[in-house]
Order: structure tokens, then sequence, then C-alpha cells
């Protein structure tokens, strides 16, 4: 019986070339153990370094590694580990398929599970939830993550994205650039220090010189550098401004048409338009119940501010023309509309428009993901802030590519820990 327990449990491990010989109960970190003997049934071994068979073994000792928890019980697998004598490598510790050569005392299970947990918790939780030490989980995470994005294939990408994120306090600043087009869908590339030219040139020697060759477009806000850099490596790329960040100005603008009145009106537009910002900000759609009957307010009181907002709404319909002249009549009856209306906010947003007017209405000859690039910022942020900041930039830049790649991101814990045994 005992006999037949033992060999249900090696079916259920699915480690191949040992048999469980001996099972034993104790209390391991303050929690619960099982302590799992396995016996080799294999012939032969495997160096740990070039991979390659080897007969004899020089000596061995016990070594232990944690394994899969276990009906809620902390598992320890505790087996003789040999070393060999490589005809090649020399004298080797033996390569095993379910640990690794180097790093935490962990089965491979384990820390697939552990860098699965790490996309949806932090750390500390996962520490805490297998009983690891919370530089085990970071460091199984660091590994996990830096060879998923090492080993993926960067061919057959046409458009990338740039966008920069604010780093802490003052003018520190990454930039992180994505394929919104990619094979597998939007995912980001690399996320460097910096927004300078010389920053991304970081990237482009990363990236190769055969791929960028491939760049037809690039994605980007209308800061010059971004555009510089791209322009210089890719003589032929075709720039698209975002429009988020084009959008981003005209209600900067319409902003400061709001703080104008509230200057010049004083007491009678004090109460209608002090806190209103965001309401008047938002796109009309998007405004509900009071909020409307509020805007419907501050929009009445002010003749300026009404047209401001009328022409805020009616600028996004800019995206929408398939054809550039069409694009180009639009823009040119917007702008018709300023003239006598004193919207000094809005003349500088239609100059500074109409000087990077080619990159914005080139969006009709190529339709981008433009939501893609914005939501990486938000993304980013999202990740920096849930594990309330990172000590290690390079593990930080890491989780943010991993957190932007919708592919690599996906959890799914089961489909890398278990397989079916038949």
């Amino acid at each position: 019986m005992q006999e037949i327990k033992e060999n249900y449990l090696t079916k259920l491990l699915g480690i191949q070339g040992f048999q469980v010989g001996q099972i034993k109960q104790e209390i391991r970190k303050g929690h619960p153990a099982v302590i799992i003997w396995l016996e080799r049934t294999q012939a032969g071994y495997i160096c740990g370094s070039c991979g390659r068979a080897v007969t004899g073994s020089k000596d061995s000792s016990w070594e232990e590694f944690q394994h899969l928890t276990l009906w809620h019980h902390l598992s320890f697998l505790r087996l003789k580990r040999y070393r060999v004598n490589c005809p090649d490598c020399g004298i080797r510790t033996e390569a095993l398929d379910f640990v690794g050569i180097r790093g935490p005392r962990v089965t491979l299970p384990l820390t697939k599970l552990v860098s699965e947990l790490c996309k949806v918790m932090t750390n500390k939780a996962v520490g805490i939830l297998q009983a690891l030490h919370r530089h085990t989980v970071k460091e199984i995470d660091k590994q996990a993550m830096e060879k998923v994005q090492a080993e993926r294939p960067l061919d057959g990408l046409t458009v990338l994205g740039v966008d920069e994120i604010a780093m802490g306090k003052g003018q520190n600043y990454w930039t992180m650039i994505s394929a919104p087009e990619g094979p597998r869908g939007p995912e980001m590339l690399n996320v460097v220090s910096g927004r300078r030219e010389r920053n991304l040139k970081k990237f482009w020697k990363w990236f190769g010189k055969e791929r960028t060759r491939l760049i037809t477009h690039a994605v980007m806000d209308m800061w010059k550098p971004f555009r510089n850099s791209f322009q210089a490596h890719c003589p032929d790329i075709q720039i698209i401004y975002d429009k988020f960040h084009v959008i981003k100005h005209l209600l900067e603008a319409l902003n400061d048409v709001r703080k104008a009145e509230l200057r010049r009106g004083a007491k009678r537009f004090q109460s209608l338009l002090t806190g209103k910002k965001f309401i008047l900000l938002s796109r009309l759609a998007h405004v509900r119940g009071k909020a409307r009957e509020a805007l419907y307010e501050i929009l009445a009181a002010s003749p300026k501010i009404l047209k401001a907002h009328l022409l805020k709404e009616s600028f996004g319909h800019l995206w929408s023309y398939k054809s550039k002249t069409c694009a180009r009549r639009f823009f040119r009856g917007w702008v018709e509309q300023l003239k006598w209306s004193r919207l000094k906010p809005y003349h500088k947003f239609a100059r500074m428009v109409g000087n990077h007017f080619d990159g914005i209405i080139a969006y009709c000859d190529k339709k981008v993901a433009l939501g893609y690039i914005e939501r990486t910022n938000l993304t980013a942020k999202n990740v920096i802030r849930r594990a309330f900041g990172y000590r290690d930039k390079n593990y930080m830049k890491s989780k943010i590519i991993q957190a932007c790649t919708p592919w690599m991101a996906q959890f799914r814990p089961w489909t890398v820990t278990h397989t079916f045994l038949p």
C-alpha cells in the first residue's frame, strides 16, 4: 500500500528520472511543510554548462528545493545532486530539468508561478503567500522578465510609437518606445532614461540597423528631439503627431480662456467658473446629470467660453477624414471661425497646429492605434504606484514593458505550472 502511494505521488509530481522515496511532515518557516525525498531512477548525468550527457560522477551532496504548495503545506524536495567530470567543461554541477543551476533554491514550476503572481500582486504579497523573502521574489521575477523580453522576436515591425513619462520630482523623464502594430499585437519595446537625442541612441543601438530600415511611420508628440532622432536614423520615415497631445494643447487653451473670463468677470463668474474646470474640459458626450446642467449655465453666461467650447468639440473631427484635402479644408474653416473672436489662446494654438499640420494629417494615410500609445503612459504610472516606487531602475523598466505589452501581461498561472499527466 505504501509503495502504491509513493508511485502515485511520483506520477503527480511529474519529475522524470526520480521517484518518491520518503515523505516527512514538519514545520518550516513557521508553516506546516512536507519534505519529499527523491531517489534517482535514471542512468547518467547532464553537464550543467554545455548540456552534454556524462556517464560518471565525481561526488554528491544533499540539496533541498522549495516546490509548489501541497494542500496548503509548503513542499520541499530533497535529493542527491552530483558533480560530474565533463570532457569539455571539467568539473561541473549536473543539470536537472526541474531546477536551475544558480539562483534561489526553488524549482522551476515555483519560479513560473511566482513570476505569474507578480503580474497581479506586489512582491511582498507574493512572498507572504509562498513563504519566500521579497528579495527572492524580486530576483525570480526579474530573471523571468529579462528572459522573455530578450527572447521575443522583433521582426516585422513597421510602425513605432514614442512617449515620455515623468519620473519623480523635477525634470526627470523616461522615454517609452512601443510598437502599436506588432505581429503579436501592440507591445512595449524598450524604456530609456531621458528624452534627448543622445538618450535615444541607446534604443537605436539595441534595436539594430536592419530593423530600423524597415520602419515607415512613427507616432509621437511635437517634442523636437524625438522628431530629430527618428528622422536621423530613418530618413524616409513619416511622422504622425499624436492626437491626444494635440488635444491636450487645445484643452490648455480652453482653460486659459476660462481663467481669463474668471479674472474679467470677478464676482459674476466666480460661483459659475470656480471648480468647474474638468466639467468644461470634458467631452460633452461624457458629461451627465448635474454636471451637464452646470456646464449649460457656464455656456449661457459667457459667449466667449461658449464659442471656445464649441470649437473644442468640433476640432476632434479632424481625425475622422481619410483625405488630406478634406482635412485641410476642415482646418481652414475651423481657423476661419476664430476671426473677431479675441480668443488669444486659440489663435496661438492654431499657429502651432499649422506649423505641424503635415504630421497631424499624416494620420489620414496611416490609421495607427493612437489610443495604445497614450494608454501606456497611464499603465506605467499605475505600475509605479502599485509598488510605491522601485529602487532598481532596470527592474522597474522591465515591469513597465511587461505591463504595457498585452500578451506579456496576461495572467495564466495554471498553464505555466501544471501539465496533464496521462
